[in-house]
């Protein structure tokens, strides 16, 4: 099995004398009001837990930055760096944060950091690829919606202090019911200097995700806590680690530089960053989330089978093997249902998986049935959406079943609110409202 994932390679330590975060207090984001509406007040919104149709004739287009950089004449090329909340739509930038409303027409928002960033969505240009914006990660904290993402700045030297890089993890509060958005406050991180490798750029972060109150910020290949409630950096996990990790299980699970070129799975502990386990018989290239406690790695055995290929579905808790796949089994781009299965496709293939135990479920395409499979564009809710030959295409996750066979759209993600797809006459990101 061979799962996809990202191989980083670098080393940098903090800046000395900068023991945490600097943080930039609630107020105006920069450059804008400390408030503005998201959208005007209308009829009430409506929401299908797992909706199966969306109206291609109630549908916003989303500000370019949500395409900027992921999308080809072609269609989509790499993964969008949005997220949908109640209508809202959250866009990750190289630069900062925008929040548009995808459920009525309205102004967006724009949040930008205290510094220079380097990479601004002017600079991407044509060039497909070249936006190393991640999705950005909604959360709940002490009553608030809060989206949070994560920019590499450049800091001036001032004096006989040298300049620097920094994340600076932007946190927006978000009031959906009220069509607002707003910053709440951002945090910032000193960086040091960097050791360049072949896969790790110096503006790569991301937020990986929240848990007990602390959010798990990646950049240039190491990873910080940082607490939602001080807004300081709390730990540095030791090393340096590829773009990818996964919160599952109670677990940060992420795959750690390790001598030789190689890698390896280790767990950490979320609320401090220290070394829970380590998967020292596997040297790993790919890391993919299977479920709410399940993690996929794959690589290469070290040890007596050194050099034979593996993958594994793990508990993330205490890196148990739950299954192994032989080399002929691929799981590819794997996404979890919300539910209980874990659908993986690769090529012209999809698979489902059971997500605690790793048993397949259903396959396509299948002869004997005549079917075949749809080029997978979401998983949520117990659904699978996707594309075939005949058009958009619903699935049921747990069955394989057809659900609808005319849903509107093949979204990219869903909130129960809208959808987000591509829209067919220039590709332009767009949000469709749902209809059942």
């Amino acid at each position: 099995m061979r799962l996809r994932g990202l191989v980083a390679v670098a080393a940098l330590v903090l800046t000395a004398g900068c023991g945490g975060a600097e943080e930039d207090g609630k107020g105006a984001a920069h450059g804008g009001d400390a408030a503005k509406s998201a959208a005007p007040k209308g009829p009430a919104m409506r929401e299908v837990k797992a909706p199966v149709r969306f109206s291609t004739q109630q549908s916003v287009a989303l500000p370019d930055s949500a395409g900027a950089g992921n999308v080809a004449i072609a269609g989509l090329q790499h993964p969008l760096p949005v997220a949908p909340h109640k209508g809202m739509v959250v866009i990750a930038r190289p630069d900062g944060m925008e929040i548009a409303n995808g459920y009525r027409k309205a102004d967006p928002v724009l949040i930008t950091p205290k510094h220079e960033p380097l990479t601004a969505i002017d600079d991407l240009g044509a060039v497909v690829g070249s936006n190393p914006a991640r999705r950005p990660v909604i959360t709940e904290h002490e009553g608030k919606t809060l989206a949070l993402s994560s920019v590499v700045t450049d800091v001036p030297g001032s004096g006989t202090t040298k300049g620097h890089h920094e994340v600076e993890l932007i946190a927006a509060e978000l009031d959906a019911d009220g069509g607002a958005a707003a910053k709440a406050w951002s945090a910032r991180v000193p960086l040091g200097e960097m050791e360049y490798s072949l896969d790790v750029d110096e503006e790569d972060t991301e937020v990986v995700g929240v848990t007990g109150g602390i959010a798990t910020v990646y950049a240039q290949g190491r990873l910080f806590g940082v607490d939602l409630g001080s807004h300081r950096k709390v730990w540095t996990a030791p090393g340096t680690y590829a773009e990818g990790a996964v919160l599952a299980g109670g677990r940060l699970v992420a795959l750690r530089d390790h001598e030789g070129g190689d890698r390896r799975p280790v767990g950490l502990d979320p609320a401090d960053g220290r070394q829970k386990w380590v998967m020292d018989d596997l040297a790993a290239d790919d890391l993919t989330p299977a479920g709410p406690g399940t993690v996929f790695v794959g690589g290469y055995l070290t040890g007596d089978d050194e050099g034979e290929e593996e993958a594994a579905l793990i508990d993330a808790a205490t890196s148990k093997k739950i299954r192994t796949f032989d080399e002929t089994t691929q799981s590819g781009e794997c996404a979890y249902d919300g539910r209980s299965t874990t659908v993986c496709s690769v090529g012209d293939s999809v698979t489902a998986y059971d997500s605690g135990t790793g048993k397949v479920r259903w396959a396509l395409p299948d002869k004997s049935e005549n079917r075949v499979a749809p080029k997978v564009t979401l998983v949520r809710a117990g659904l699978v959406y996707g594309t075939t030959e005949n058009g958009p295409v619903v699935l049921d996750s747990t069955t394989g079943a057809d659900k609808e066979n005319d849903p509107g759209i093949a979204p990219y993600f869903s909130d129960g609110y809208i959808g987000i797809a591509l829209a067919e006459s220039d590709n332009t990101v767009t949000a469709y409202r749902v209809e059942r």
